[in-house]
């Protein structure tokens, strides 16, 4: 009778933890790096940015063909590995994700932006330090490199016009690869 009784209450509990997998999924620790997810709770680390890192060396050396980032990991991949590539006077970079496209965002002095007198009259509305946002998408090379392809540049939320876009990225110090 004590097995039967034992027997029913596993089956039970088996049932429960199938019925409610994805709560207790989500409340599991290292969970939400795992499936992908990311919960509020989750901030930039060092631990996340070798997880990030990990993960584009894996695409570096073909181990894998594809890898999936939430915008913690490419925060802290940006935030303790990647911000000395960035010039001296960006202040406070971010990165979000929103539907597939990558967007980083920074503060940056206005007279750094390139040719403010081909924003015409905006150039006016802009502060002595302006949020800029990049939007783009990662892209896979040929010698086992990542780039960010640059789409849409803003400036204060102006976007900046396409022709101007190129000297922009230059005076940062980014330059063409080829294809």
């Amino acid at each position: 009778m004590r097995r039967l009784l034992l027997l029913i209450i596993l089956v039970a509990l088996g049932a429960f933890a199938w019925t409610h997998r994805d709560r207790i999924r989500q409340r599991l620790p290292g969970a939400a790096i795992a499936e992908g997810s990311e919960p509020v709770e989750l901030q930039p680390s060092a631990e996340l940015a070798d997880i990030a890192g990990a993960k584009l060396e894996n695409l570096k050396k073909g181990r894998a063909e594809s890898a999936t980032f939430h915008s913690t990991e490419l925060q802290s991949l940006l935030q303790f590995r990647f911000v000395q590539l960035l010039p001296a006077f960006v202040d406070s970079p971010r990165v979000e994700l929103r539907n597939g496209e990558l967007e980083v965002k920074a503060r940056v002095p206005a007279d750094r932006l390139p040719s403010i007198s081909g924003l015409g009259v905006a150039a006016a509305f802009l502060p002595d330090t302006t949020d800029v946002s990049m939007t783009g998408r990662l892209l896979r090379l040929d010698n086992g490199r990542v780039a960010l392809s640059i789409q849409d540049v803003k400036a204060a939320h102006i976007p900046l016009p396409q022709r101007l876009i190129p000297s922009a990225l230059q005076r940062m110090g980014r330059r063409d690869e080829a294809g």
